[in-house]
C-alpha cells in the first residue's frame, strides 16, 4: 500500500478508515506520526484502510478529517512520559487534556484543529489518537532510538485497533 493512495476520494468507494500521521519528520521525535505511516505502508492492511502522512496540518486538520467514518491519528505529544512511550486516547480526553496543557508540538495545535472540525461537524463516527513521547525534537535530526522502537508495537496496536472498532461501530476505544 502506497501512502497517500486516496487522493482521488471519489475512486476509492469501499475506504472508510484513514490513519493520519502529524508531525515534521525533518525535526526528530515530532516525526512519529510520518514514521508510523510508513511501517504501516509495509504491513498487510485491510482494504478499506489508507495512510496518510499530513505533515502538519493546524487548522486544516478538518479538510483530512472530512468523509472517513474511521480515523487514527497519530502525533508526538509531550505527555511527560519515558522517552518512546505510547498511549490511545479518546477524543474527550484530548479535548479536555489539550485545553488546559500544550502537550501538541504544533502551532496551531491538534486541540484548535480539532475544536474546528467538531464545529464544521467533520469529526468522523470513530476517531482515535495515539500519542507518542518524544525524546528530542530538534531541526535535522531524526528519530531517536528510543521513539523509533516504540513505532513497530504501536503499528501492531493499531492494526489490532482497526480491527475491533470495524467490527464493533458502538465500541469507544480507551487508553
Amino acid at each position: 500500500m502506497r501512502i497517500g493512495d486516496f487522493a482521488c476520494r471519489s475512486q476509492l468507494d469501499q475506504a472508510d478508515t484513514l490513519v493520519l500521521g502529524v508531525g515534521n519528520s525533518l525535526c526528530g521525535d515530532d516525526g512519529a506520526g510520518p514514521g508510523l505511516v510508513e511501517i504501516l505502508a509495509g504491513r498487510s492492511l485491510p482494504p478499506e484502510v489508507r495512510l496518510q502522512d499530513a505533515g502538519l496540518p493546524g487548522w486544516g486538520l478538518p479538510s483530512w478529517l472530512e468523509g472517513w467514518s474511521r480515523v487514527f491519528l497519530v502525533d508526538a505529544l509531550d505527555m511527560g512520559l519515558e522517552a518512546g512511550c505510547w498511549r490511545r486516547f479518546r477524543p474527550e480526553q484530548v479535548k479536555l487534556w489539550l485545553q488546559d496543557e500544550s502537550l501538541s508540538l504544533h502551532q496551531p495545535d491538534l486541540a484548535c484543529g480539532l475544536a474546528l472540525a467538531e464545529t464544521l461537524h467533520l469529526l468522523p463516527k470513530t476517531l482515535v489518537f495515539y500519542g507518542v513521547q518524544p525524546a528530542q525534537t530538534d531541526p535535522g535530526m531524526p528519530l531517536s532510538p528510543q521513539v523509533s522502537a516504540c513505532l513497530s508495537g504501536l503499528a501492531d496496536q493499531i492494526i489490532n485497533d482497526l480491527g475491533k472498532t470495524k467490527h464493533d461501530s458502538k465500541a469507544h476505544p480507551h487508553s
